[in-house]
C-alpha cells in the first residue's frame, strides 16, 4: 500500500507529513506501507525548508535528506491513499484520476478530530513557530490516518492482523 502526501512546493508540509507518518506507523504496518510526498508545483530537488527540518527534528523525525519532487501521473496512479493539504490540491489531483477513483484523494484534515478547517496552513516564509504549529496539526491528523490504515489493513484479504 502506498500513501502519497501532497502540498504545493514539497518543501514544507508534505515532507513533514511524510516523515511524521513514517515515524508514527506501528511496526506491524511499517513493512506494508510506503510513504512518499510530492508537490503540485514541486521545487524539484530542493531540500526541505530549514524550519521544516527543525520542526520535524523537534518531534524526533529527520527529514534533512528530503528532496522535493513534482507530482506526476505515475505517483498518483500508484497511490492507494493521497492526502492533500488544501482543497485546491485535491482539485489538481482529481484531474489526474478517473472519477471512480476520487475516493483515494482525501484532505489530510479529514482525519483530524476535532476538525479545525479543511486547510493545513502553509508555513512557507513564516517564522519557526508557524512550522511548529503546522507540524503539530499534521501529527494530530496523522493519528487518524494511522487508525484508518490499520483498519484498512485488517479488511484486506490475506492480512495477518
Amino acid at each position: 500500500m502506498e500513501v502519497l502526501m501532497v502540498c504545493t512546493g514539497n518543501i514544507c508540509r508534505s515532507p513533514m507529513a511524510e516523515g511524521l507518518l513514517r515515524h508514527m506507523l506501528p511496526d506491524r504496518l511499517e513493512a506494508d506501507i510506503r510513504v512518499r510526498s510530492a508537490g503540485t508545483h514541486g521545487l524539484d530537488s530542493a531540500p526541505a525548508s530549514d524550519f521544516a527540518i527543525q520542526a520535524a527534528a523537534e518531534m524526533g523525525v529527520d527529514i534533512s535528506g528530503h528532496r522535493a519532487r513534482s507530482l506526476d501521473p505515475e505517483m498518483v496512479s500508484g497511490a492507494h491513499l493521497i492526502l492533500v493539504m488544501e482543497p485546491f490540491h485535491r482539485e489538481i489531483v482529481t484531474r489526474a484520476v478517473p472519477p471512480e477513483e476520487n475516493r483515494r484523494i482525501r484532505l489530510l484534515a479529514d482525519f483530524e478530530r476535532p476538525r479545525q478547517s479543511d486547510t493545513i496552513d502553509d508555513p512557507y516564509h513564516r517564522p519557526l513557530e508557524d512550522y511548529r504549529i503546522c507540524a503539530r496539526r499534521i501529527r494530530q491528523c496523522l493519528e487518524g490516518v494511522v487508525r484508518h490504515l490499520a483498519s484498512e489493513r485488517q479488511l484486506r484479504p490475506g492480512s495477518s492482523s
